[in-house]
């Protein structure tokens, strides 16, 4: 059997290698702001982000980002997605 030491090298990262965390993401809504930043490519808009992950529910987010990101003929996943959120809120008040 060997020792954690030695699984920990051999996996490639020893105990001296730190993992970046980012100290600006302190909350749930942080987090899901910065995954959607990171997966539609648009980091300028992160404000948006945060007020859609404050106001909506994540599942509900993360469903309508599948939705776009399966979309193949989408320039601007941004902008559909934002799209899709007042979309939602339109059938809602209907």
């Amino acid at each position: 059997m060997e020792s954690i030491g030695k699984i920990v090298k051999i996996s490639g990262k020893s105990a001296k290698q730190k993992i970046k965390v980012n100290t600006h993401l302190h909350s749930p809504a942080h987090l899901l702001a910065d995954e959607l930043c990171v997966k539609f490519n648009d980091k300028k808009h992160f404000g948006f982000y945060l007020k859609m992950a404050t106001l909506y529910d994540h599942n509900f987010l993360r469903n309508l980002a599948g939705q776009v990101l399966e979309s193949k003929t989408v320039k601007s996943p941004g902008k559909l997605f934002a799209y899709l959120i007042k979309k939602n809120n339109q059938d809602k008040s209907s």
